[in-house]
């Protein structure tokens, strides 16, 4: 017994210095040249709307698309550590590494060590994962606060001591107040817990039914403290149907392209998708098998897989019979419940060699994205054409910015709100060519028609820009040189 003891006491020592040296990695990839890139379009928005008031803050994120947690971890930040690049983006970071040490405890449920060390390596590892720990947005966010609310469901399912109670709802409020996809996964656990309610119920009058009715319970309370901004979002849905989004179709294709964008490879995500159908097809015959024994491992199956294909299929569904809505970079939090399963179908197989064999595989196959994603992945390059604007302009020069949506982005690198017009259409470009008396035209984001009618109304040759850098549609970040 003392033996048996004394192992497993070493076994516990060995995960844990395993668990420390992969979130080591984690914060390496995560932190290292964290200022690289530009901060992009959607990145300064979240800038803009953190710099104010709070009460500013909640109203500029309540006239946008999403919950306003992420805007206020940067208004509560930027006091303390600044407003640079790095410092906008060091708080992703933080969570992206907080995400890998919460899925080892999310894998150490379903199945034990082996599996949650195999899934917290593949989520360290992931260039999926690393791009969007790097980014001031709130995608590391939502998938840390998603991980939180998983491990603290299954911990409720096994044991609703009163703390675990308490930091489901917390937890569950958190989650929904990062990203309106966490509604989705919110919504997927809860049907899972309620439908274990009833099975449990119909099946007998035990406590079966109860732990599952408690987490219910907790995820109510969760859902009253969104309920404000959930009132505010609806009503913020409607104008949005009404103007349309910019995501496209989900066809074939569309699909391929975001499976390979959250793998890194299309062999890695149809082997992990194996594991994954293997875990759940022999977790399904184990709990047959067993009756009600081990009841509390068998409710961790049924959430996980709610969790990570619920988001799934309803934004799918969605988008097909509603309007697009599905995105990669929106099911980071869902992302995780995969590398779990299959770390679990990875462990069942072989306890030692399997989850070792999955992870090196991995990084064979992931290496090129995971390479290009740290040295060679860009965003538009702001940093860079504001920087040649301001060595080629005059004291007294003015800028006319077209298209005026991106304006948060020059307003972050120029830091002079009065220092550039902005146009969002051609129609207010006629009017601030009759109107203004500016030297310098930027292009932004337009189509090649776009470019010349721009270029055209105000005598600029869009042949031989000032500077050109890499941004999205034709024209890329094009400053032009405006003929008197």
């Amino acid at each position: 017994m003392q033996d048996r003891k004394d192992a497993g006491s070493r076994a516990d020592r060995t995960a844990q210095l395993l668990l420390l040296v992969i979130l080591a990695v984690a914060a390496a990839l995560r932190i290292h040249d964290l200022d690289r890139t530009s901060l992009w379009y959607d990145e300064a928005v979240s800038w803009s709307q953190s710099t104010g008031s709070f009460g500013q803050l909640l109203s500029s994120v309540a006239a946008d698309n999403y919950p306003p947690l992420h805007n206020i971890i940067l208004w509560s930040t930027m006091p303390l550590i600044g407003d640079s690049e790095f410092a906008l983006r060091l708080p992703s970071a933080l969570l992206g590494v907080m995400a890998v040490g919460l899925i080892y405890l999310g894998g150490k449920m379903m199945q034990g060590r082996a599996a949650a060390l195999t899934a917290a390596a593949l989520l360290a590892l992931s260039p999926f994962h690393v791009w969007y720990s790097t980014e001031a947005r709130m995608y590391a966010l939502l998938a840390a606060c998603g991980l939180a609310f998983l491990v603290s469901t299954l911990k409720v399912l096994r044991s609703p001591r009163p703390a675990w109670v308490i930091a489901l709802s917390l937890s569950g409020a958190l989650f929904l107040y990062s990203h309106v996809y966490a509604l989705l996964a919110f919504a997927s656990v809860g049907c899972v817990c309620a439908g274990l309610v009833l099975s449990g119920f119909l099946r007998s009058g035990s406590m079966a039914w109860k732990k599952p009715l408690i987490a219910c319970c907790a995820m109510a309370v969760s859902a009253l403290l969104f309920l404000p901004w959930l009132l505010i979002l609806m009503n913020r849905a409607r104008s949005v149907a009404d103007a349309g989004f910019w995501i496209a179709y989900p066809d074939l294709a569309f699909l391929k392209g975001m499976a390979f964008s959250m793998a890194g490879s299309m062999v890695l995500f149809w082997l992990l998708s194996g594991l994954a159908l293997f875990s759940l097809a022999l977790s399904l015959m184990r709990s047959l098998g067993s009756g009600s024994r081990h009841k509390d491992r068998t409710y961790a199956l049924p959430v996980i897989v709610g969790y990570t294909i619920g988001p799934l299929l309803l934004a799918y569904l969605y988008s097909v019979l509603v309007q697009p809505i599905l995105f990669d970079r929106y099911l980071i939090a869902a992302w995780p419940g995969l590398l779990i399963m299959a770390s679990d179908g990875a462990s069942r197989l072989n306890q030692r060699l399997a989850p070792v064999a999955l992870v090196l595989i991995a990084m064979t196959l992931t290496y090129p994205e995971l390479r290009f994603t740290l040295l060679e992945k860009i965003r538009p390059e702001w940093r860079d054409v504001v920087h040649d604007y301001k060595s080629l302009r005059s004291p007294d020069d003015h800028l006319i910015l077209f298209k005026g949506f991106s304006a948060p982005a020059l307003a972050y690198y120029l830091r002079d709100e009065d220092g550039f017009e902005p146009a969002e259409t051609t129609e207010d470009l006629m009017s601030l060519s009759r109107s203004s008396a500016s030297d310098w035209l930027l292009i932004v984001h337009s189509g090649p028609e776009e470019t010349e009618r721009a270029a055209d109304l105000f005598r600029a040759d869009v042949s031989r820009p000032a500077a050109q850098y890499f941004g999205w549609g034709a024209s890329g970040l094009k400053l032009l040189k405006i003929e008197r």
